[in-house]
């Protein structure tokens, strides 16, 4: 699935975005320690698909830091540890516990992806309306579609099913 350079270029990629990310001590060491630990349990073998999401939470940790956005910093701190609670519960077959935590995650990842453009833009009046209205309708679709894709099937419909393309 990764290829051999994954692991030591994720680690690379997170020692880089703690250096780098404009915030205090305390808020680089927080992200860099979750993503660490996420790094660490795909690592040992127990949350090796969460891991693959490494880079893209390490640079929404980043963008969020970069543009100054605190509210969405605190709802990033739940991004690495429901990535591997996602993955943990999958493994052991709960569909419906995984939905609920597939559903708070994306929920989560979508606000503060709307933060960051938000913040970062500097949108306000309409124009924050208009992006607002729409990252809500994008976010709502996907995460109800993925949530009707997690229940509806046994296996949690991660991979399709035989014959199924």
């Amino acid at each position: 699935m990764k290829g051999p350079a994954f692991y030591p270029l994720s680690l690379i990629l997170i020692v880089l975005v703690a250096a780098l990310v404009p915030l205090s001590i305390p808020w680089r060491a927080l992200g860099g320690g979750l993503l660490l630990a996420l790094w660490l349990a795909g690592l040992a073998g127990v949350g090796r698909q969460a891991a693959g999401y490494l880079p893209g939470h390490a640079l929404l940790f980043l963008g969020l830091g970069l543009v100054g956005a605190e509210a969405a910093l605190y709802a990033w701190l739940v991004v690495p540890p429901l990535s591997l609670a996602l993955e943990l519960v999958r493994k052991r077959g709960k569909r419906y516990l995984g939905a609920v935590v597939y559903g708070i995650l994306w929920l989560d990842l979508f606000a503060c992806l709307h933060q960051l453009v938000a913040v970062g833009r500097g949108l306000s009046g309409s124009s924050l309306w208009a992006w607002s209205a729409g990252i809500g309708a994008v976010g709502l679709g996907f995460v109800a579609l993925g949530i009707a894709r997690l229940v509806g099937s046994p296996g949690g419909a991660h991979e399709p099913g035989p014959g199924t393309g």
